[in-house]
């Protein structure tokens, strides 16, 4: 009898009793179930190997000695020649240990019994591996640390969570990690299928993480999301309401279902809500104005599939009102003219987010789309068309992403009015045909301190673009993506027409292979998704603007 003691990879693995030690989590030995294999295709695994972690040609396969291939079989005087069983991927102790033997002819192996297969072939999979291994471990202490990172599934039997007994869940394993990740075959805090963990300030639950997370998007949501707390509006009876213009039987009616829908919204008693989810159902009757009281969260969200419409010349002033110290989100609804001067939307020392929305003017009459003070405001694929004017900001934030800004300026200004210290970042955005006003097309500056960075985005502008200048510390800086300015709306129709396909309904969609590839490069902190929700690419160039090609 002799003691053997193997050690593989240079320090990468060492072989005991049908386990195996892990230290160099890049070695292609540590991979050994083959779904994380990282040798390319026309390379193999050599276990004994240290160079370019054990990655060795496919013409040196015949070469390597049996217990160095990652798949050879375990110490038995007995195994049938040329069945080599596999192994899965573990991490054992790391400390070296010896193996010890009745021939001194013995194979020694690099990892635990399992069923047979064919190692020349991609064993990747979208499902755990169903690899056990015999250790020596307690079943009535699932984390045993002598299965590493597997759980200790039955007497003295490793395995990973989808080979957990019949009477247990990861949520046995760690109340923190209820979840069993199909594919890595580990507890985590969530997966889609079960993402029961994930609620209050972090209730989605981001599949490339296994992790909950704050909510960004409505549609993550049963109600609609809370876009600054990270967390769903309540979603109790009491905090919803549903609205739909009409001046019928409006005295019946509790706002309560979409069967008996308040007539407008100053049938809503807020009482002590700080919370509130509005459903707006179309009508071709105005709901009147909505003003959010101060202090209070409200979510204006479309109920069903049609874009629901408040049209301001019905109402005679405003339609939003954001009070101070308040925040809206509007997500869904067309808001369409408005008095011919003032404002559409109006936020004062508040918070306003729309994403999916549509500010629609008439051309002629002068009010602008939106006038923010001191206001922190998002604008997400969003439309704000012919409209008197489009976006006035005075101090505080303003982030538009993937929107059209097109065809506004009546008086006052025409796209944007950035007036003293507003921070403002525009990007994957197309802006364009908007008028000359007050000697500007599209960015005005008023008073100084603005910070304003345009990226990824396509703008055309009548001469002169932007009246703001560096020197007066009024800062316009364009990053990627393109921009022109042109000497009149012919040329501006002629330069739209080589760049974008024939707009539909407004959206004006780049041409494959045009002007606009290549212009953009994402970087973190981008939106990930254009106009309709097409991925944007994040490792190469894309296209400028708010939409992908199709």
């Amino acid at each position: 009898m002799r003691t053997l003691s193997v050690v593989l990879g240079a320090g990468a693995l060492i072989g005991f009793g049908g386990g195996c030690f892990i230290t160099n989590t890049s070695h292609c030995g540590f991979h050994q179930d083959g779904s994380n294999n990282p040798c390319p295709a026309d390379m193999v695994c050599n276990v004994c190997a240290a160079d370019n972690n054990g990655c060795v040609p496919k013409a040196q396969a015949d070469a390597i000695p049996m217990q160095c291939r990652d798949n050879s079989g375990t110490t038995s005087e007995t195994q049938t020649q040329g069945t080599e069983p596999t192994v899965g991927p573990t991490s054992l102790p790391t400390e070296p240990t010896t193996v010890t033997t009745s021939e001194t002819t013995t194979t020694t192996t690099a990892g635990p019994t399992t069923e047979p297969v064919d190692t020349t072939t991609d064993t990747s999979t979208t499902e755990a591996p169903s690899t056990t291994m015999m250790v020596e471990c307690d079943p009535n202490n699932l984390n045993d640390m002598a299965c590493g990172e597997q759980y200790c599934v039955a007497d003295d039997q490793c395995g990973w969570c989808t080979s957990l007994p019949a009477d247990k869940t990861c949520a046995d394993v760690d109340e923190d990690t209820p979840a069993c990740d199909q594919q890595s075959g580990k507890c985590v805090q969530c997966t889609e299928d079960e993402p029961q963990a994930c609620s209050g300030s972090t209730p989605v639950c981001d599949d490339e993480t296994n992790t909950c997370v704050p909510c960004t998007e409505h549609s993550q949501c049963a109600t609609a999301c809370d876009i600054q707390e990270g967390e769903c509006f309540p979603d109790d009876p009491e905090s919803i309401f549903y609205v739909q213009g009409s001046i019928s039987d409006c005295q019946n009616k509790d706002g309560k279902s979409a069967q008996s829908p308040f007539c407008d919204f100053s049938s809503i008693e807020w009482g002590n809500l700080p919370k509130a989810t509005i459903r707006l159902m179309p009508s071709a009757t105005s709901p009147q104005s909505l003003t959010v009281p101060d202090g209070k969260a409200v979510a204006l969200v479309r109920e069903g599939m049609q874009l629901p419409e408040i049209n301001g010349l019905d109402i005679g002033g405003p339609t939003l009102v954001v009070s101070p110290n308040a925040r809206l989100y509007i997500s869904g609804i067309k808001l369409r003219f408005s008095t011919p001067t003032g404002y559409i939307v109006r936020c004062a020392a508040g918070a306003f987010y729309a994403h999916d929305s549509f500010w629609e003017g008439n051309g002629t009459h002068g009010s602008k789309a939106l006038e923010a003070s001191t206001c922190n405001t998002f604008i997400h694929r969003s439309r704000i068309i012919r409209c008197g004017a489009g976006i006035q900001a005075s101090q505080g934030t303003l982030l538009v992403e993937n929107s059209f800004i097109m065809q506004n300026g009546v008086g006052g200004f025409s796209a944007f009015n950035l007036i003293n210290n507003v921070q403002a970042r525009i990007t994957y955005s197309t802006i364009g045909l908007n008028k000359v006003v007050n000697s500007a097309s599209t960015f005005m500056c008023t008073g100084n301190g603005q910070n304003v960075t345009v990226r990824n985005s396509a703008v055309v502008g009548l001469a002169p673009l932007t009246n703001c200048k560096e020197e007066m510390g009024q800062i316009l800086l364009f990053q990627n993506g393109t921009k022109e300015e042109v000497p009149d709306i012919a040329a501006a129709n002629t330069l739209m027409s080589q760049w974008f396909n024939p707009p539909q309904l407004d959206v004006y969609t780049p041409k494959n292979g045009g002007p606009l590839e290549g212009m953009a490069t994402w970087e973190q902190g981008d939106p990930k998704f254009d106009f309709f929700m097409a991925a944007i690419p994040t490792d190469e160039p894309s296209y400028a603007g708010a939409r992908q090609p199709l």
